[in-house]
This record gives structure tokens, sequence and C-alpha cells, in this order.
């Protein structure tokens, strides 16, 4: 097998296809913070007319789930798009939601697999789950990208991993942390901002209550800026670090 992309060249060639495709990446974080928007309305208009907390929270579930869907399409369509630009391919981000749409019930049975797995794994001790971790880490991608579903989608996510697992391991984890980290930082800093706007620079900080407690501006915060900081920023970063990672292990393994 060939040499892998170091950790360090992952995080760097990650970060500069995200400022590269920067527009484009922003035009999805648009649709997500829409989406949360929309979200936040439903949530307001529960919590002001349906009584009863089971009864709410089942109410808010059923509303939210056209909301879920789509969040689920568009990150299909994120993959479609970076897997385009990252092979030199042309791009036009409707082109990628109606690729997400199209392929959004294959693309949500592989993730309820690869969850599935996960939650087993857990259950095995923490060792097994990140264990299938590694191996089902890429099956959404090759259900986006090369339209290979259900478990054989695992399957071939399994292979590229083979003989070489805490290299694979390594690879995720290291953006991960990264980027989270980044990702958490700049959520901080604007709801200390926001705080600081209205009043009380940690209102957002720490704790915030309940839902049935929170005023609709803090309740408009708590939901629509981490959707804002995950669809600009988060999501575009993992997303295009997987799959650079991804098309580098598939053009290493041997054939």
């Amino acid at each position: 097998m060939q040499t892998l992309i170091e950790p360090g060249d992952l995080i760097t060639r990650s970060w500069q296809h995200f400022s590269k495709h920067v527009r484009m990446y922003a035009d999805f974080g648009l649709w997500f913070t829409l989406l949360s928007v929309v979200n936040w309305g439903l949530m307001l208009i529960t919590n002001s007319l349906v009584p009863g907390a089971l009864t709410r929270g089942a109410i808010l579930v059923l509303l939210s789930l056209p909301i879920t869907l789509l969040v689920t399409a568009l990150g299909a369509a994120i993959i479609d798009a970076t897997a385009k630009t990252l092979q030199g391919k042309e791009v036009k981000e409707r082109e990628s939601l109606g690729v997400g749409l199209h392929k959004l019930i294959p693309f949500l049975w592989v993730s309820i697999l690869v969850g599935v797995s996960l939650s087993f794994g857990l259950v095995l001790l923490i060792v097994p789950f990140f264990i299938f971790l590694v191996w089902f880490r890429f099956a959404q991608n090759f259900t986006v990208v090369d339209d290979v579903r259900g478990g054989n989608a695992l399957r071939a996510s399994k292979r590229l991993s083979a003989g070489r697992w805490g290299a694979v391991f390594l690879r995720i984890a290291m953006p991960g942390v990264f980027f989270y980290v980044l990702s958490l930082f700049v959520l901080s800093v604007m709801n200390l901002a926001i705080g600081t706007v209205m009043g009380d620079p940690g209102m957002f900080l720490g704790p915030t209550g309940s839902v049935n407690q929170m005023t609709g501006m803090q309740l408009f915060v708590t939901t629509v800026v981490p959707a804002m900081v995950n669809g600009f920023l988060t999501l575009p970063l993992l997303t295009s670090s997987d799959v650079i990672l991804w098309l580098d292990l598939k053009r290493t393994t041997a054939q």
C-alpha cells in the first residue's frame, strides 16, 4: 500500500479546500440556518399552544420530521459537492441538492445502519465502538458518491481500513478534534457577544435551563446560532476532511 496523507496535511488541505469553496459552503450553511429558524418557530408555537411537556414534545417531533429529513438530504448534498470539487468536477449547488434529495432514502438507511452498529459497539464496551467507527466511517460517502448502498456500503468502508486501522483512526480523530474545538471556540465567541448585547455576557455560556423556561430570544439563540456554526463551519470542514481521507484511502488501497 502507498503512504497515506499525514494527519497535519489532512487538516491543512481540509482548511484550504474549505477556504477555496467557502461561497459554496455558505450557500449550504444558509439552508441549515433557514431550517433552524423554521424549527425555532415550531418550538415557539408548540410552547404557546400545546399543554403538557410530553404531548408538546411528541407533537414537536412530528412537526420537525420534515426538517430532519431535509437536514439529512443537505448532509448528503455536501458530501456530493465536496467529492466533486476534490475530483476537479464542476459543481452546481442545485444539482448537489438534487442528489441529496434523490439519495435521501439510501443515505438515511446507511446512516441508520452505521448508528445501530455504533450503538451496539457501545453496548459491548467502548473498544468495539471505536473499531466500528473506523470501519464504517466512509459508508455514507460510498452511498452518495459511488451509489453503493446498505450493507455493501458498510463492507466497502470496512475494506479501506484493513491492515491499517490505527493509521485511519488517527486521521479521523485529529482533524475531528481540531475542527470541533475550533467550532466550539467560534460558538462561544458568538454566544459571548450576543449575551453581552443582551446585558449578560455569560447568558449562553452555561446551562440555559429548560426550553419551556426560555424567552423567545433565548430559544432563538440556543437553536439557530449552533445550527449556523454547524452549517457554515463545522460540517463543511469535517466533510472536507472525511472525503479527502476517503479518496486517499481508495487511492492507496491495494488492488
